[in-house]
């Protein structure tokens, strides 16, 4: 029913423009930023990243979420931690993935993207060295704070930082990509980011446990540091110098704006909701302990099933997804390819606890979430377009998501300990909470967004 995509804007048609102006995008349903009525938006560099190279400069970003959302959940289950509070340390961990909105704008406020890059990409590499060198310990403290906070603490500066370096190459990537690769583009940034996450993240867990924090500290230090060399390469067009109080007053203006389109608002509202999250794949490592045997079984799923094989099928299903992308409208994509991952979760639910249940099922999964963060990044960027302030609006819009998925993860964590409770004599109750929840909370999101539909289409009637 094309009415009913109309609706949610999956194939919008609107209303003419009742005053146009040449001088702006002849695309009136881009959300555009007051500001852009006055000053134009630079020009396309002339030159431009091939696709992949969008994967190396996403490497980084993906090693550090990875350290957060694989090697902290396996480590911290090790020490007998309870699910609830892995997945507390991992969302405060990854906080600042939701709240970067705030300062984002500083990235369009006249320096360089690709300079912003490169020094959040080098804060990045320092952090990380130090989380490797503290022990992540509920018992020993520093001072009044035990040093399980303090760990989490300077994970927190290292995601503030990688996820700076987020927002200026998601910015490089709507400012240089042509429009015809667009899709190409977020698939192979999307790879990276998940490659990154899965094989990087169960690399620092092996990392932690097998060698010395030192030896440690220096390899993730330098994989940071590497991965941001194809920055140099990027021809940027450099921006207009802005105040900051400007830039506060464009972020407030902005937001309302957004909020007031029915496009922006919508787009929001897919954002937010529970659709798509992918969140076991924060708690996966910590999940691999129920289907095997022992502990040198669950560690072994953890490198090769979540690790090196979840890297590899995270990356194939983002350029399925950007490839689906470019051939479909990308937020029925995105919304479909979230309902894949609810599938593939109720069936490991339903399975049973073997390690070959769980590659199985963990595998389609994050083929799935590769589908679904591919389709994801697509519809943000033509939604945004190549328009000034792109750095503020994308950081609004990825904030809402990377929200969506903390609390999705936090719930699928609080699923398995209160099942646990509830059913203690059912080995199999645990995970299935938290399967079940993770399932449960994205055909809740669809019926959600469905209903919406439906009430904008009995508006549209009216």
């Amino acid at each position: 029913d094309r009415d009913l995509d109309r609706d949610l804007d999956l194939d919008p048609d609107p209303d003419p423009d009742p005053d146009p102006d040449p001088d702006l995008d002849p695309d009136p349903r881009l959300v555009e930023p007051r500001y852009n009525r006055t000053v134009p938006s630079p020009a396309p560099a002339a030159r431009h990243l091939a696709p992949p190279w969008w994967a190396i400069l996403t490497l980084p970003f993906g090693l550090t979420v990875g350290f957060a959302s694989v090697a902290v959940p396996f480590v911290l289950r090790a020490r007998g931690v309870p699910m609830t509070l892995v997945a507390t340390v991992t969302g405060v961990a990854q906080l600042p993935h939701v709240i970067k909105l705030f300062w984002s704008p500083a990235l369009d406020s006249g320096p360089r993207r690709r300079s912003w890059f490169l020094g959040a990409i080098a804060a990045t590499a320092l952090c990380l060295a130090l989380t490797a060198l503290i022990p992540p310990s509920t018992t020993e403290h520093l001072g009044p704070v035990s040093l399980l906070w303090v760990y989490a603490g300077v994970l927190f500066l290292a995601q503030a930082a990688v996820a700076t370096s987020s927002s200026a190459v998601l910015a490089l990537m709507a400012v240089t990509v042509p429009d015809d690769r667009r899709g190409a583009a977020s698939g192979w940034q999307t790879s990276g980011n998940l490659v990154g996450t899965a094989v990087g993240g169960s690399l620092v867990a092996w990392m932690l446990i097998h060698l010395s924090p030192r030896t440690t500290a220096i390899a993730l230090a330098a994989t940071c540091l590497a991965g941001g060399i194809p920055a140099v390469f990027i021809d940027e067009a450099p921006l207009p110098r802005r105040s900051a109080l400007h830039l506060i007053t464009d972020l407030l203006e902005e937001v309302a704006r957004t909020l007031r389109s029915r496009e922006g608002w919508t787009g929001m509202l897919i954002c937010l909701s529970p659709v798509g999250t992918g969140a076991l794949t924060n708690l996966f490592s910590a999940l691999a302990r129920d289907y095997a045997p022992d502990d040198a079984s669950a560690e072994r799923l953890v490198y090769v099933v979540t690790g090196l094989l979840g890297g590899v099928v995270s990356a194939a299903g983002a350029l399925a997804g950007g490839y689906l992308a470019d051939r479909m409208n990308r937020r029925l994509a995105y919304i479909a390819c979230g309902a894949v991952t609810a599938l593939c979760a109720a069936g490991m639910a339903l399975g049973p606890a073997t390690p070959v249940a769980f590659t199985v099922g963990c595998l389609g999964y994050q083929f799935a979430n590769g589908l679904c963060f591919a389709a994801f990044y697509a519809f943000i960027l033509e939604l945004l377009g190549k328009r000034e302030g792109v750095t503020t609006q994308l950081a609004l819009y990825v904030g809402a998501s990377n929200l969506a998925i903390s609390y999705v993860t936090w719930f699928d964590g609080w699923g398995y300990d209160r099942m646990k409770a509830l059913m203690p004599e059912r080995a199999w109750a645990p995970r299935a909470g938290m399967l079940g929840m993770d399932a449960l909370s994205t055909f809740v999101g669809i019926g959600m967004l469905s209903l919406v539909m439906l009430g904008l289409r009995r508006t549209r009637k009216s």
